[in-house]
């Protein structure tokens, strides 16, 4: 027998799992990451009012950025977005906000291409504000990496986790309009808000959580009688974020021979065929429900 823990981006999310009787924390995966890589620059000069990074898919609501004077745009290829869209979205821009300013280059293959995440550092820090436009989506990693780079950050009313970094000394929620959206980035960036004061209040926010999860963990290796191995510092390694899509068999194979990486190098213990300690507890954890992590609602 097998028993689940989801981690969830939201309280409403865990009240959701809660429902059907299943246990949930609330663990915003994008406390994972890692403050190593996104950082307050002091020496880069600002260049844009506003900063946005997110694929140039239509949920992303790109428009609401138009009436913004000077704004940077980082960009990646998913979901449906195809060379021929990305390209209408760039030249739509080019001619209504000439000031706006496409900031990766395009591969051979008609491709983004991703910048790596220093590079990506640098360009935050080119930018006096951060930008959130999605209506509906999961937890927003690009929220997370702002905010570490000392941004403020504009967001619309949105549903998905990444209201959990917001705080009304340095984040504004504004209806999905792009004058009201433009005349917000101008108020925020007015107010010359110390960058290196946003990241503190931000890693405050961030670490209970880090902890929790750490905490889990450990209960569960207690659960299963395997041998307590403390996660450490936190992150331990220099992935930003610690999400990856696998294929069926790749999951697999994943799973019965995993390499190291955020969590991995802390974890690998010298169990079954070299599993890690944490994959032979998930496989094991089904005496009880942990009381901290786990209440049914």
């Amino acid at each position: 027998m097998h028993r689940l823990i989801f981690l969830c981006n939201s309280r409403e999310e865990v009240a959701l799992v809660h429902g059907i009787g299943e246990a949930a924390i609330f663990h915003n995966k994008t406390t994972n990451v890692t403050e190593n890589l996104f950082t307050p620059l002091a020496h880069v000069e600002r260049e844009f009012d506003a900063i946005y990074n997110a694929h140039l898919g239509p949920w992303k609501r790109h428009e609401l950025t138009l009436d913004i004077d000077h704004c940077g745009f980082m960009f990646y290829r998913a979901g449906s977005s195809t060379t021929e869209s990305e390209a209408a979205l760039i030249a739509r821009h080019a001619k209504l906000a000439p000031g706006h300013v496409f900031i990766n280059e395009i591969g051979e293959d008609g491709r983004p291409v991703r910048l790596p995440p220093e590079q990506v550092n640098y360009h935050l820090n080119q930018a006096a504000i951060g930008l959130c436009l999605s209506e509906l989506e999961g937890a927003m990693f690009a929220c997370a990496e702002y905010l570490l780079a000392g941004l403020p950050v504009i967001t619309t009313p949105n549903q998905g986790g990444r209201d959990f970094y917001l705080h009304d000394e340095f984040c504004i929620t504004v209806p999905a309009d792009r004058r009201a959206i433009a005349e917000s980035v101008a108020a925020l960036k007015a107010r010359k808000i110390p960058r290196d004061y946003v990241r503190e209040q931000t890693l405050k926010r961030i670490q209970p959580h880090r902890r929790r999860f750490v905490e889990l963990i450990d209960s569960i290796l207690a659960e299963t009688n395997a041998p307590k191995r403390s996660i450490g510092i936190w992150p331990s390694s220099p992935p930003p974020v610690i999400m990856r899509w696998f294929r069926s068999p790749q999951a697999y194979n994943q799973i019965r021979n995993p390499a190291p990486d955020a969590f991995g190098q802390a974890l690998m213990g010298s169990g079954d065929n070299g599993k890690s300690s944490a994959f032979a507890a998930a496989g094991k954890f089904v005496k009880r429900r942990i009381p901290a992590f786990g209440k049914r609602s």
